[in-house]
């Protein structure tokens, strides 16, 4: 099934240009009053509703009209649709292909390593695809070594809206390794005269690879360690950032790979060395018509790689899977927000009984502070998804902070929490239900004076995530009583 990314893009756009009617603060259901003001929140802060899956009768409820900000219970109804557009049993494939000739070891021709979407991609998959590389004899390449990441479109960060430095909003591509994120250390100089140290390297299981793409240039200044000093996609020799050490610092960070496709064809050039084949450096191409496949990796199947993102919450990986499953139903998809919008459009279509109205999603990992969903369709956005993929949602048996037999994916942005999921009541009964508790006004305090140099998210915002997670216990635990 296609869908026209214009008219999806349209629909959305007239949806959100309606102010949504939020419901009266008053709820229905248990008394929850005393939670709200004992948390120090407004009642006009606090969405949810609680209903019977099965029949869709709503058990309790506050503002469900109105728009919240999702964070990363967005990626529930993503996962959703992926699962029903990919299918789980779906698995991303990353390959080498070569062209030329291949005798004595030396490929007389191109080698091309084709990204496929993989979330799942780490150094040892790479490595993979080297073994059988070697055991075809090739020792060393005459050509070029390109990679190809046509097969999505590659962006530098998730959301222009969160730190630089910030680890969880890395870049986008068909060829990401290891989470598209590095690791940065530094000493500082053990005598006078002597210089900072400072390493980038990609890291998984396997160990650490140094990661050539990343140029680190030591200045000096206060109130921010990183600076980025090009910008990341226009510059051809890779990522640049300036680092000024800051007292008490840590030594190693973790920090985003803005050029994925980039990094990971030089970590698999470093690893190629160390499997004693010589390649060149790399260079963006794509795979001619007349290559041959030389190696295949597969990732492990879909329904696998959604468990995870919902339990684990990896943006990079939700925004790959939900790339790949948009643009099956729309291949002219470019654009996160299109994304988006193309992979909610069947569910839309589906429950046409509820209201869409406020409805806006950025992306499939809800890190946006811009993207809105009403509590309704959040509950309209679960009972589409089905058993099967309710039953992926993490529980307190896997170290979750959450009650027994809550079963939810969770959300957490400064001055935005969420959750969403499933609850087995003190009666046995099997409930499902979407939270939310948004500071409006706060967050967009906050936006107006970010910092982009600056990850950390202010003292005050802390304390009161630290307040919605109290009243979030205190609501499932009043649920979970009464009903």
């Amino acid at each position: 099934m296609r869908i026209p990314t214009f008219s999806i893009l349209l629909l959305l756009a007239c949806v959100s240009a309606v102010s949504a009617c939020a419901s009266p603060t008053a709820a229905i259901g248990p008394d929850d009053r005393e939670a709200i003001a004992r948390n120090g929140f407004s009642a006009d802060d606090v969405g949810y509703v609680l209903f019977d899956p099965d029949s869709g009768a709503v058990l309790a409820e506050r503002q469900p009209a109105k728009p919240f900000a999702p964070a990363s219970v967005a990626k529930l109804p993503a996962m959703a649709a992926a699962l029903a557009v990919l299918g789980p049993d779906h698995r991303f494939e990353t390959t080498l292909h070569i062209t030329g000739r291949l005798g004595n070891g030396v490929l007389d021709g191109d080698l091309i390593l084709k990204g496929g979407g993989d979330p799942s991609l780490s150094s040892e998959g790479l490595a993979e695809l080297l073994r059988d590389l070697g055991a075809l004899g090739v020792t060393r390449v005459t050509g070029r070594f390109l990679y190809d990441t046509s097969v999505l479109p590659e962006m530098a960060e998730i959301d222009a809206g969160q730190p630089w430095t910030a680890g969880y909003n890395t870049g986008v591509g068909a060829l990401s390794l290891n989470f598209n994120r590095f690791r940065f250390d530094w000493a500082r100089p053990a005598a006078a005269g002597q210089s900072v140290r400072v390493s980038a390297w990609s890291v998984s299981d396997a160990g650490r690879v140094p990661l050539d793409s990343v140029t680190v240039q030591l200045g000096a200044g206060a109130g921010a360690a990183f600076t980025p000093l090009v910008a990341a996609v226009g510059d051809p020799e890779g990522e640049r950032w300036r680092f000024a050490p800051q007292p008490g610092m840590a030594a190693s960070l973790w920090l985003p790979v803005t050029r994925p496709g980039l990094a990971a064809s030089h970590v698999f050039r470093r690893l190629a060395a160390e499997a004693g084949i010589a390649l060149p450096a790399p260079t963006p191409g794509a795979v001619p018509p007349t290559a041959t496949l030389a190696a295949l990796h597969r990732s492990e199947p879909l329904e696998i790689l959604a468990r995870q993102v919902l339990r684990y919450s990896n943006n990079l990986s939700a925004e790959l899977i939900g790339l790949a499953a948009a643009r099956r139903l729309d291949p002219a998809v470019q654009t996160l927000p299109e994304s988006a919008a193309v992979l909610t459009a069947p569910a839309m279509m589906a429950a046409p009984r509820t209201d869409w109205t406020g409805l806006r999603l950025l992306n499939h990992s809800g890190l946006s502070a811009a993207s809105r969903i009403t509590p309704a369709q959040t509950m309209a956005l679960i009972q589409g998804a089905g058993p099967a993929v309710l039953a992926l949602l993490p529980g307190e048996d896997e170290g979750k902070a959450l009650p027994p037999g809550v079963r939810a994916k969770s959300g957490t942005l400064a001055y935005a929490k969420a959750l969403a999921g499933t609850l087995t009541t003190a009666k046995g009964r099997t409930l499902g239900f979407a939270f939310f508790v948004t500071d409006e006004a706060q967050r967009v305090a906050m936006d107006r004076t970010m910092d982009r140099r600056i990850a950390e998210i202010p003292p005050e915002a802390r304390a009161w995530l630290a307040r919605s997670r109290k009243l979030q216990a205190d609501l499932l635990a009043l649920w979970i009583a009464g009903l």
